[in-house]
């Protein structure tokens, strides 16, 4: 038996239907994924949505690479690192090699882990 939402109960989850739906993106992903560019843009931005976002995605890069490489590319733990590590390390690369950021963002979050925390072999 289904049982029926009252006026206000509908009228607000209509509403709040139309509010997620019809919020814009802040970084549009190509065909071709995640750009280089597209998540600098939100490790610079200043909607912490965005900011979650990178922090998250260069996070996982970073814990993906500890057990095996990333696009080729390998990092070993040199002990405890915070997300904002990381987040930091990539705004560096991206500084020194602006002209890498068209491509896959993680292979560039992947060469910056590299170099910033190499293993010793």
């Amino acid at each position: 038996m289904l049982r029926m939402l009252p006026p206000t109960a509908l009228a607000l989850t209509a509403l709040a239907c139309l509010i997620l739906f019809a919020a814009p993106t802040r970084a549009a992903v190509s065909a071709e994924g995640l750009s280089g560019n597209d998540l600098l843009g939100m490790c610079n931005s200043k909607y912490d949505t965005d900011y979650g976002f990178c922090a998250g995605y260069v996070s996982a890069i970073a814990n993906a690479m500890l057990i095996s490489p990333v696009s080729g590319e390998r990092a070993c733990s040199h002990g405890p690192i915070r997300s904002q590590q990381l987040i930091d390390l990539y705004r560096s690369y991206a500084e020194l090699f602006p002209e890498n950021l068209r491509g896959a963002a993680a292979k560039n979050v992947a060469v910056a882990i590299a170099r910033g925390f190499p293993c010793n072999d």
